[in-house]
């Protein structure tokens, strides 16, 4: 396992933890990493980083089809979930260019939606 994939792995079992859902991710997923237990916002893709996360939602708005994001590491379940459902991603707090990155993944999500 590279160190890439262990910091990945790491970051989705956190996510599953304060989510209370559980890791479904692996390659070739489909962009499906961690269920959240929460109707809204049944599942989520994980990334380490905003660079990484805006290559997979370069693909997402090719293909037209958005998933809720979750970048760095999680905050409080209600956090993540209210970030979630108002913009589309959570972005771990203290992160540069946190606010402006919510926008911008907030404006693909209704492209991809609309």
């Amino acid at each position: 396992m590279t160190t890439k994939e262990f910091v990945g792995a790491e970051l989705e079992h956190a996510y599953a933890k304060v989510l209370g859902g559980r890791v479904i991710g692996g390659f070739n997923d489909g962009g499906l990493d961690v269920t959240t237990c929460d109707s809204s916002i049944p599942t989520v893709q994980v990334k380490s980083s905003i660079p990484m996360a805006c290559k997979f939602l370069a693909v997402s708005e090719k293909r037209r089809q958005f998933i809720p994001i979750c970048i760095g590491e999680p905050g409080q379940r209600d956090d993540v979930l209210t970030s979630l459902r108002k913009f589309g991603a959570w972005i771990e707090n203290g992160i540069p260019g946190r606010d402006r990155a919510l926008q911008e993944i907030s404006r693909i999500r209704g492209l991809c939606v609309s």
